[in-house]
């Protein structure tokens, strides 16, 4: 052994011995608090608390202290990744009473019996041959279910991805520091722009601070974060692919380039410096000015882009052809796939929440890169959306960087207070395409594909100002099992009948855990629905079915959590059916499966965004539903509801009535003595 390799060995052996000492003393979960405390505080306010146990320390030296402790002491963000636990294989039997449990509300009596003999078959038949399967694929891979769940739900889908795949997330900036205002967007985007470079340096450096559980602090998968930057899906012939570039400081270089989409024409720009440093938005707004005087005095582009939101087999032909056609193309997608972030130009001009997820959902195609992991879209009005390709990560991964910028501004303000370096920045550099009338047509195609799908949505966001989450916990309740019980009174109110509903889980204690299903339509919940419309049962009576309710949705969420939900379990059988050839087992078939959400009918498709004020929005999962997702903040409830138009049934306005109505009538019925 050299020197160096001692020297390295024994380094390596005293840092973990420090962890450990930190660990067991709580120093290290101190130290978390501090990162995430100095990330998304939104005043000074919060940040004093913080320091007032240093308050005898001048503030320099406190800066000075902080930022030591959280280098000696601070958990890189993906310690602990290798000794996370794979991701588990529930029992059948467990699984199938679950589901049986689950379909009740949907069928009859005589229904229920055909449905419990046709599982009861697939328990004592096919199902056992295909449950020792599962377990053994389990035992040589930590997490069966992850190259099923991307390829089977997202890769080998042939939908265009705008509706059918992306999700949109809103940044409130306007809410508290940027109001709407037309020739404001060149002043503020560098700045928004720089911080998410911040978010970009914590990745590669490994500082941003481990998900925990709340309750009991288990470490949380971190996978999905390395995969929040420089990560596309390109487009195959019969399945996508992902490609991810990004590269922590110990892995190695990664991409230091952003792609910039504005009428029509795609630029490069370098916006990190020889020392890995993120230019100044004073130097961002000199490279984001050039592109928009080129763009504002010259023709527009070709709107290669648009090809993105095309079926996936047609911008995969498309996008073959125009690489075969010139060894520029290929380099120039390849520049874009690899950019740290494709940001988007446009010239709608949202003043709003519902606005805004609307436009960067469905307004336009000419300016978006569906293909990308995130699309920042910089509107006329001086807000800012994002657009995200849903394959790689889940939502709430999306929203922290969102939810981390906006608190950096509120706190910080809305100017650049810090120093210019004198030096020259790399000036933008144009990706020219070399085309020809087929692919000219093509994206004249993909356009009326777009506006096809993109007209028939409606996108709504809301506030529910009367109460938040502090009068819900007043009553000892779970906020995300409040607001579930209130959308199932919402929907029962207008139909009549119960709505499948899948709610998102997160299976991030396990290794590359992605999501299980909550279907939050009980019984309990359902009984609930009947009696709130029923004048004749006492309020006591519906408080009591209400508390049953809320029970059963919090009972059901920790086992999601804890994979011992169904709905995986039974995808993994399935997919093991249709790759062994046999017929498909009659448990998939049947009617219940359908009626009760399986093979993806859920009616409400909901997500809780966190208790952040940083909203998202994604298309109804079938034709006659929503797409609900909401974020839980002290004093408000802000949610987005969604519809397709050309469904008679369904109504976002009248879906988000009905949602106030049965908020305000759950307060009275918790406040009736």
């Amino acid at each position: 052994m050299s020197l160096t390799t001692l020297y390295r060995t024994v380094q390596d052996y005293i840092r973990q011995l420090v962890e450990y000492v930190a660990s067991c003393m709580g120093v290290t979960e101190a130290v978390r608090k501090l990162q995430l405390v100095r990330q998304f505080a939104t005043d000074d306010d919060d940040l004093k608390q913080l320091t007032l146990q240093l308050k005898w320390i001048p503030g320099s030296l406190q800066e000075w202290l902080l930022k030591k402790a959280i280098q000696v002491f601070g958990e890189r963000t993906w310690k602990y990744q290798d000794s996370l636990p794979p991701l588990p294989v529930l029992p059948l039997k467990n699984t199938l009473d679950k589901y049986l449990e689950s379909v009740k509300p949907f069928v009859t009596a005589d229904e229920y019996k055909e449905t419990e003999a046709v599982v009861r078959e697939f328990e004592g038949g096919v199902g056992q041959s295909l449950h020792h399967q599962l377990l053994e694929r389990a035992k040589v891979n930590r997490n069966w279910l992850e190259d099923w769940w991307l390829d089977v739900v997202y890769l080998r889908s042939r939908l265009p991805l705008l509706l059918n795949s992306n999700i949109s997330g809103s940044i409130p900036t306007f809410e508290h520091i940027w109001p709407p205002q037309e020739g404001s967007i060149m002043d503020r985007l560098p700045l928004y722009l720089w911080y998410w470079l911040q978010m970009w340096k914590l990745l590669r450096k490994e500082k941003v601070p481990v998900d925990k559980a709340v309750r009991t602090g288990q470490p949380f998968c971190m996978d999905q974060f390395h995969k929040m930057v420089s990560t596309h899906r390109i487009p195959g012939v019969t399945m996508d692919k992902i490609v991810s570039c990004f590269r922590t400081e110990a892995e190695g270089a990664a991409p230091t380039h952003i792609t910039v989409l504005c009428k029509g024409r795609v630029f490069k720009l370098e916006v990190i410096d020889p020392q890995g440093e993120p230019l100044t938005p004073p130097e961002l707004k000199r490279q984001l000015d050039s592109v928009k005087e080129q763009c504002d005095n010259g023709p527009e582009g070709p709107h290669i882009s648009t090809m993105t939101a095309e079926d996936r087999t047609k911008w995969a032909k498309i996008r073959e052809k125009m690489m075969a056609m010139d060894a520029v193309n290929a380099h120039n997608l390849a520049i874009i796939e690899q950019s740290m972030l494709v940001l988007a130009f446009d010239d709608a001009f949202p003043k709003n929440h519902g606005e805004n997820l609307y436009e960067t959902l469905a307004g336009s195609a000419h300016n978006r890169w569906f293909d990308h992991i995130s699309t920042m879209v910089a509107f006329k009005s001086g807000l800012l959306c994002a657009n995200y390709e849903h394959s790689s990560a889940e939502a709430l991964v999306h929203g922290y960087t969102g939810y981390f910028i906006s608190s950096q501004l509120q706190r910080n303000g809305p100017k650049w207070k810090g120093s210019v370096p004198d030096r020259l920045v790399p000036p933008p550099e144009e990706l020219v395409f070399t085309i020809d009338d087929e692919i000219r047509a093509a994206v004249v195609q993909a356009e009326k594909t777009f506006l096809n799908q993109a007209s028939d949505i409606e996108v709504i966001c809301p506030n529910f100002t009367d109460y938040g989450k502090k009068f819900i916990r007043s009553f000892k309740l779970h906020p995300d099992s409040y607001m579930q019980t209130v959308l199932q009174l919402a929907y029962f109110r207008i139909h009549g009948k119960p709505a499948p509903t899948y709610e998102t889980a997160t299976l991030r204690q396990y290794y590359h855990g992605r999501t299980e299903t909550v279907r939050s339509c009980t019984t309990e919940v359902f009984n609930w629905c009947k009696a709130m419309v029923d004048n004749t049962v006492p309020v006591e009576e519906k408080k009591e079915l209400m508390m049953a309710a809320f029970k059963k949705h919090i009972k059901l969420m920790e086992e999601a959590r804890c994979m011992l939900g169904f709905d995986r379990h039974l995808f993994g059988l399935q997919v093991l059916a249709m790759g062994a050839g046999i017929p498909l087992p009659s448990i998939f078939s049947d009617p219940a499966y359908t009626k009760s959400g399986g093979g993806g009918n859920f009616v409400l498709s909901t997500s809780l965004g966190g208790y952040t004020p940083c909203p998202g929005a994604a298309a109804p999962m079938v034709h006659h539903g929503h797409g609900i997702f909401y974020n839980i903040l002290p004093d408000r409830i802000t949610y987005s509801v969604s519809a397709w138009k050309s469904c008679k049934e369904t109504s976002a306005e009248e879906m988000s009535a009905s949602i106030q109505q049965s908020l305000r009538d759950m307060r009275k019925l918790l406040m009736a003595s």
